[in-house]
Parts: structure tokens; C-alpha cells; sequence
């Protein structure tokens, strides 16, 4: 933590000195005046972390200077030194904003540990600022690539409801991207400095998604044995992102829409209904409205969820960006695995425009990742490519009429094996790009005899 700028305050010459010293000793880059007035002036010329400021000073005291100092930067550390007659004083410094404050008389190694723990405290606050700038860098529409018409339109749409308070539904394919445009939404609004909570209600069955999104009280089931805070009680004045929302069962459906009318939550197991102010986005690689017909998915829940839709086209639908995703995922893992690989081969360039691309963006950059381990020139050549896409166009296209590929399992079958080829047997990441869970995937692997 050495580095941090302090400034002492104090007109006694001899306290001065000390404190200067001690603090210069422990690795600070500490200066000193002897008045509020020449303090101010310091401020103008360099960013102090921290003010260590005696109350009693000829002009400007200690109060004013902390108040001005707020004024100026809230970000500033302030510890106000007084004298024991005047304690009511150091607890009004502490409301004003001041961190610490320290009683006179006091040794120097008392200081030491006062300075180190405000120190540390400005340590976290900076951490939590270069956090809070990094994703607000990872999020910008700048990370939502493409300059195809269908892009352009979404990144219109973002630019609209980013500060409303407007549900948005986000349909498209698995893969094409669908919570990066929610977080792009929630980073680049106004609720920036508040809760993202994302959840994938397929994940969890009715039971334990009522109880994570709404939270529950003690003994309201089976191992409840305390209360617990739901994510939409955790996400208060934030946005919660609720993925594979067609997949919420009908029993939930009624709870999600009393939620999104009026803002109201109950606990499994509580009587009490609690009011939040959350944004809700949702997302689904479901036809919504051909299940609304079926009576699968609620018709006023549906009304309420697509207030703003935002279609992702799948890539396939937008051949023109992937040269540019492309690219743009080779400078993105060329720097992460320490390769100096510059450009894409024209032939890999066509290769991957005449792909169908099933697991659409998420599987494109899964390839340009692999390809970047396995590239050893300066450019990514068809050595480094999944056998899946090397296949000649020629006989892939003749394939599916051939008599052992005229059954639907067939082809299935087929397709599933060129991923586990491009996935080196990974089963994990081939239901990523086939838009399963993995025990899914096993239960259709097992049905096609797929040993």
C-alpha cells in the first residue's frame, strides 16, 4: 500500500515534523503545511488519498478543512487529530464524513495504526472502483460486435430502454448472446452502481427457484433452518436477469407475474408480502407465443414480459459479422495464451462463412479458442480447425440422403458426433454447443446407442 499520498495538517513545527517523518518512514508520499488555507491550495496540485488534519489550526480549523475537503473529493480520507477536551467535536467530524479520528496526547506507533487501517480502507474503496470501471468497460455495446442491419438494430433498441424501467424480453438461439446484451443494458444505465442478479430458471426445479428468487423462512420446508433472503429482496433498485424464463412451470407463473405488476414478493412459507423496486429482464430460446397457445405458459405473463423485445439473430442470419467476431476473438485469446498470432487465413476466413454454426456465437468463439492453442504460425490456418469444419462441403451436402442417414436419429447422430469431434470428447462444453445440459445430452447419447 506504499505510494498512497497523505497530507498532514498541523501548525505545531515539532508535531509536524514527527508526523512527517514517521509517516514518510512507513513508505507514504506524505507532505505538510502548517494551516487549513495552505492545505486547500495542496489540493488544487496533487490527489491526496488521505488528510491528517489537527481540529485546532489558525484560520481555517480542522472541521471546516473536512468539510471543504468532501466538497472537493468525497474520496478523500480524513482523520481529524483533537485533544481530549473537545471529544464531542471528534464525533461530529465523524458525521461529517471524517474515517478516524485520534486523541491527543498519542504516541507515534498509535498514529502508524491508524494510518495503516485507513490505508487499507482506501485499498478496498479503489479496488471496488477499478472493479466497478472493468465491468463497465466488459459491458459497453462495444462488446456486442457485428454491422450487420439486424445488429444495428439491437444496439438501437439497448440505447432506448437502457435508462427505463421497461421489462425487456431477449429471444434468440442458445449461444447468440442473450445475457451479454443484459448486462450491456444494466451497465450502461443509470442502475450501473446497483445489484445485476442473473439466474437460469431451468436450472432449478419450481420448489428451489421460488425459494432462491423470493427467498423463504425458517421451517417453511425441509432444511430451511433460518430465513433467506431472495435475489429479488437481493436486488432491490437493481436488474435481475432471468434466463430461459419459458422454461418456469406453470405453478411459478402466477408468482412471476404478481412480482413484475406491482413490484410484490412472498417468501415460501411467510404471509407477509414484501414490495421491491427491481428491472426486469428476461430471456428465452422458446417460441413464447406457440406455448401460449398450447396453455403451457401463462398469456398475461407473456403480455407483461414483452413490453421491449429484442431479437438476436442467429450467425448463421449474419455471415457478414463473422469475420468480424472472428477477429475480434483472436486478439481476445492471442493476448490470453501468449501467442502472437495476427490475422485469419482467407481459406478459414471462408471456411467459417459457410458454416451453419448450431452453437452460433458462443461456439464460434470456442473455436477461434482452441485455434489459438493449437496455431502454430502467425495466422490461423485449417491445421488448427475441428475436423467439423474441414469437411468438404461437397460431401456433407450429400450426406443426409445417403440410405444409413435417411432417419432423423441418423442425423441427429451425426451432428452430435461432429461436436464431440470439435469438443475433443468434452461433453460439457458439446452441450454448450448444442444448447443442452449435459444429462441430456448422456440420455440421448444412451438412446442412440451412442456408446
Amino acid at each position: 500500500m506504499t505510494g498512497y499520498k497523505i497530507l498532514i495538517v498541523e501548525d505545531d513545527k515539532k508535531m509536524n515534523q514527527g508526523l512527517l517523518h514517521i509517516i514518510s518512514k512507513e513508505g507514504y508520499a506524505a507532505q505538510s503545511v502548517d494551516s487549513g488555507e495552505k492545505a486547500l491550495e495542496k489540493m488544487k496540485d496533487t490527489q491526496f488519498d488521505l488528510i491528517i488534519s489537527d481540529f485546532k489550526l489558525p484560520g481555517i480549523d480542522g472541521m471546516e478543512l473536512l468539510k471543504a475537503t468532501k466538497r472537493y473529493d468525497a474520496n478523500i480520507l480524513f482523520v481529524m487529530i483533537t485533544a481530549y477536551g473537545t471529544i464531542d467535536t471528534a464525533v461530529c467530524a465523524m458525521k461529517q464524513g471524517a474515517e478516524d479520528y485520534i486523541l491527543k496526547p498519542f504516541d507515534m506507533e498509535e498514529m502508524r495504526l491508524v494510518v495503516k487501517k485507513t490505508m487499507e480502507k482506501r485499498e478496498l474503496v479503489l479496488n471496488n472502483i477499478r472493479l466497478q470501471h472493468q465491468l463497465e468497460k466488459k459491458y459497453t455495446f462495444e462488446n456486442i460486435i457485428g454491422t450487420s442491419e439486424a445488429m444495428m438494430r439491437v444496439f438501437k433498441i439497448i440505447n432506448y430502454v437502457k435508462d427505463s424501467t421497461a421489462t425487456v424480453l431477449i429471444r434468440g438461439e442458445t449461444g447468440t448472446g442473450k445475457e451479454l446484451v443484459a448486462r450491456a443494458i444494466h451497465f450502461n444505465s443509470g442502475k450501473a452502481s446497483k445489484p445485476y442478479l442473473p439466474v437460469n430458471c431451468a436450472a432449478l426445479n419450481e420448489n428451489l427457484l421460488a425459494s432462491e428468487l423470493f427467498g423463504h423462512v425458517k421451517g417453511s420446508f425441509t432444511g430451511a433452518i433460518s430465513d433467506k433472503r431472495g435475489l429479488f429482496e437481493a436486488a432491490n433498485g437493481g436488474t435481475i436477469f432471468l434466463d430461459e424464463i419459458g422454461d418456469v412451470c406453470p405453478g411459478l407463473q402466477q408468482t412471476f407475474l404478481r412480482a413484475l405488476e406491482n413490484g410484490e414478493i412472498q417468501p415460501v412459507g411467510s404471509f407477509e408480502r414484501k414490495t421491491v423496486s427491481v428491472r426486469i429482464i428476461a430471456a428465452t430460446n422458446k417460441n413464447l407465443e406457440a406455448m401460449v397457445e398450447q396453455g403451457s405458459f401463462r398469456q398475461d405473463l407473456y403480455y407483461r414480459l414483452n413490453v421491449v423485445i429484442i431479437d438476436l439473430p442467429p450467425l448463421r442470419e449474419r455471415k457478414g459479422d463473422i469475420g468480424i467476431l472472428a477477429h475480434h476473438f483472436l486478439k481476445q485469446y492471442s493476448v490470453q495464451n501468449n501467442k502472437k498470432i495476427e490475422r485469419i487465413s482467407k481459406d478459414v476466413l471462408r471456411l467459417l462463412e459457410n458454416y451453419t454454426w448450431p452453437g452460433n456465437v458462443r461456439e464460434l468463439e470456442n473455436i477461434i479458442e482452441r485455434s489459438t492453442l493449437f496455431e502454430v504460425s502467425c495466422e490461423i490456418t485449417q491445421d488448427s480447425l475441428p475436423p467439423a469444419l474441414t469437411i468438404s462441403p461437397e460431401v456433407s451436402d450429400k450426406e443426409p440422403f445417403s440410405k444409413d442417414m435417411n432417419s432423423l436419429e441418423q442425423l441427429c447422430k451425426k451432428h452430435i458426433f461432429k461436436v464431440l469431434e470439435m469438443t475433443r470428447q468434452n461433453k460439457t462444453q458439446a452441450s454448450k454447443v448444442l444448447g443442452i445440459d449435459r444429462s441430456t445430452l448422456w440420455r440421448i447419447m444412451n438412446r442412440l446407442q451412442m456408446n
